[in-house]
């Protein structure tokens, strides 16, 4: 993981954004970071890079990654379909205000890019103000998984922090007893590409999948989320675009949607 851009628009929730990523980098001098801001007809760009300097000198210190400031006009999630082309991006960090529970038809900047934007994106919870990355919890459905290569996303971030990462199913139905022929390949399959970070795989049951994760999550203390929506949930009552945009908007600590 080389190149991460970050959604900038100098608010407190893209300065968190940014933070976060400074964090993740982990004083990696081989990671860049990129800064966009969206202009619009009425941007001064010499204010606008006049901001950014302000903004970036206090990352400005030795074996911290480098930051890069673009200005673009246009729309977010085109610009960056473009740069990712450009630059070779491997990772989007974002933040959000999210939203309150029971706003579930709400379609937020952040909740958009996520569905659009065909790469890994991170979103930081706009209320979480800390570094911690020791646990992960990856999210499954019942069924194996048939695209494997987010796995090597996930590894990346793990090998990095030397994080663990857990692996929960929530059923929306009686759970059977015993592995299915699926649960043993997926175990396999975790086993395989997620190395010695891989930790466990927890089964519950819970009608709301999203309350299932969420309360998990508090519960076992846990510091990210990860996701892979082309493999979660197929067959199921929740579509697996609405389940990942409801974990964007309510998810308490930083999600990580592996596309």
């Amino acid at each position: 993981m080389k190149n991460i851009l970050i959604p900038f628009d100098f608010s407190e929730v893209s300065k968190n954004a940014l933070e976060y990523a400074v964090r993740f980098a982990d004083k990696d001098p081989l990671i860049n970071l990129f800064l966009l801001n969206i202009a619009d007809g009425s941007t001064d760009v010499n204010s606008t890079e006049e901001k950014f300097r302000k903004i970036t000198k206090k990352y400005n210190k030795p074996l911290f990654p480098e930051i890069h400031t673009l200005i673009r006009s246009g729309e977010l999630v085109p610009s960056i379909i473009q740069l990712q082309k450009e630059l070779k991006i491997d990772l989007i960090i974002m933040g959000t205000r999210g939203a309150k529970p029971g706003e579930e038809n709400i379609v937020t900047t952040t909740s958009r890019l996520v569905e659009e934007a065909d790469l890994p994106v991170l979103v930081i919870p706009e209320r979480y103000r800390k570094f911690r990355l020791n646990t992960i919890i990856l999210s499954l459905g019942n069924e194996k998984i048939a695209d494997r290569s987010p796995l090597y996303v996930l590894l990346d971030v793990s090998r990095k922090h030397k994080a663990q990462v857990h692996v929960l199913t929530i059923q929306q139905h009686e759970m059977a007893m015993g592995y299915s022929e699926d649960d043993e390949s997926n175990e396999t399959t975790l086993n395989y590409f997620l190395e010695m970070f891989y930790s466990h795989h927890t089964f519950h049951e819970n009608e709301d999948i999203e309350k299932g994760l969420l309360e998990y999550i508090e519960r076992n203390d846990m510091d990210m989320l990860a996701i892979m929506p082309k493999n979660h949930l197929p067959g199921e009552d929740a579509s697996p675009g609405r389940l990942t945009r409801l974990l964007t908007l309510h998810s308490n600590v930083p999600l990580l949607v592996l596309d």
